[in-house]
């Protein structure tokens, strides 16, 4: 019933990239966009893991809520190839939001009115990051707010989503120490999500937490050990891996009030 279930997803999957890729070229949006789009025609869940490429990203944004007027105050990103992390190849762009900075979130991430004014808007960065990140598998800790953020930008420009496959460092934190949990306890864990929190129980430095570049080469050291650990559970296949997070039940977390990153 799964496989069945997989080979349907991956179906609708295709099925929906060629309708994107068909409405992008009547509505004749960017080159890259359209390349971005028919690069998944030749995607293969079924290749390792060691041949994947991975880009490991994070956002600051003005706030958490981008329905509210929040938005995205720069980007950063590294590639994660052959089990190594390439700084050679990698994305930062400080993006105008086009709106004030609170002061509250300006004392977090440090990102000042000054740093942004004069820097490009999101419709000249966007084309810039979906360029580079290709058809690669995301991986972002705390997924969802970068993804809500960039998202909500793709549909205002594109109308359509990133296609990406997309992974949470949080929840395969989660779904690799409930593999190697005894089933009898497995009720009992609790998961602390934060950033900080996986790069001490992984033994990783921030050079500067709560800006977009360390802690998107954090996170990439965090996803490095999780691969290795990964490996060494038998899960060597990005099928294999994707499979493990989705079937991963709810945990209860120390830190899960608001899902908040800061």
């Amino acid at each position: 019933m799964e496989l069945k279930k997989a080979f349907m997803k991956a179906i609708s999957l295709r099925l929906r990239h060629r309708y994107y890729l068909f409405r992008s070229r009547r509505k004749n949006v960017p080159g890259v966009i359209q390349a971005y789009l028919q690069s998944f025609a030749r995607f293969d869940l079924k290749r390792s893991v060691a041949e994947t490429e991975f880009v490991v990203l994070d956002t600051e944004t003005t706030g958490l809520n981008v329905r509210k007027g929040d938005r995205i105050l720069s980007i950063s990103a590294v590639r994660f190839k052959n089990g190594r992390i390439d700084l050679s190849d990698s994305f930062h762009e400080m993006v105008n939001p086009d709106r004030d900075i609170p002061p509250g979130t300006a004392v977090i991430h440090e990102i000042l009115p000054r740093m942004v004014n004069g820097k490009p808007f999101m419709e000249e960065v966007l084309p810039r990051f979906i360029g580079y990140i290709g058809s690669s598998v995301l991986v972002a800790h705390h997924a969802w707010l970068d993804m809500s953020f960039l998202n909500w930008d793709m549909d205002r420009l594109y109308r359509f989503p990133i296609q990406n496959i997309v992974l949470d460092t949080a929840i395969l934190d989660q779904a690799l120490t409930l593999r190697k949990t005894p089933s009898s306890m497995r009720s009992t864990v609790r998961c602390d999500t934060r950033l900080e929190a996986l790069a001490e129980r992984y033994r990783v430095s921030i050079e500067a937490q709560h800006a977009s570049f360390w802690d998107a080469l954090a996170t990439a050291q965090i996803f490095q050990k999780m691969i290795k650990e990964a490996e060494h559970q038998g899960i060597r296949r990005l099928k294999d891996l994707l499979k493990v997070v989705a079937f991963t039940p709810p945990s209860p977390s120390v830190n899960n009030e608001g899902m908040s990153p800061f």
